[in-house]
Order: C-alpha cells, then sequence, then structure tokens
C-alpha cells in the first residue's frame, strides 16, 4: 500500500473517531447536566430544611448534598476529558493532512523525475 493510500485509510479512521468522540461528549454533557441539576435539588433542599443562621444551613447543605456535588465533579471532569480527546484528534488530522499533502507532492517530485 502506497503511503498516500495508508494516509488517507488512517485520515478516514481519524474522522470517524472524531464522529464517535463528538457523540459521547453530548452523552456525557447530558449526564453532567443532570448530574448539576441533582446536586442543586439537593443542596436547595438541605438549606431550606436546615436550621440557624444562613452560614450553618449552607454548610448542612453541603454536606448533605456531597454525595450529589462529587457525582456532578466527575460528570464535568469527563466532559472536560472528552474535550481534550476531541482536540488531539484535530491535532491529529491536522498531522494527517499535512503528512498526505507532502507526501503528495513528493509523489509528484518523482513522477516528474526529480528526486526528493
Amino acid at each position: 500500500m502506497s503511503d498516500i493510500a495508508l494516509i488517507v485509510r488512517q485520515l478516514g479512521q481519524l474522522s470517524r473517531d472524531l464522529d464517535e468522540a463528538v457523540a459521547e461528549m453530548g452523552r456525557l454533557e447530558e449526564i453532567a447536566v443532570e448530574a448539576e441539576g441533582a446536586y442543586r435539588v439537593a443542596y436547595a433542599k438541605a438549606f431550606r430544611e436546615a436550621e440557624g443562621p444562613v452560614e450553618d444551613r449552607k454548610q448542612a447543605a453541603v454536606l448533605a448534598a456531597r454525595n450529589e456535588w462529587q457525582r456532578w465533579g466527575k460528570a464535568a471532569a469527563a466532559v472536560r476529558l472528552q474535550r481534550e480527546h476531541i482536540r488531539a484528534l484535530h491535532a491529529r488530522i491536522d498531522v494527517g493532512r499535512t503528512l498526505q499533502s507532502t507526501a503528495r507532492a513528493e509523489l509528484a517530485l518523482v513522477q516528474a523525475g526529480v528526486t526528493p
């Protein structure tokens, strides 16, 4: 298989990987939104049910909603990681395009009788 054909095949796979990564990003964002909503509701309920000064009520609400807060934080981290994965795929595609362009230029030189 020629260098150009291999590069084209790899670019095709990277494009498919990017499509999958974008779809996964959407799924992870939905999870993060739901987790944030669950945290905010749990916090608000705990705050309203707590007694005492405002700062005491806030701290009681934080303690009561800590599990939801952790789920939200983990979901938000998954979104950030997926975003970085998508950036890496874009970078790999850019490198592949550069390699493809270079390989085509070298092939044109060889076909013209010039040794690169």
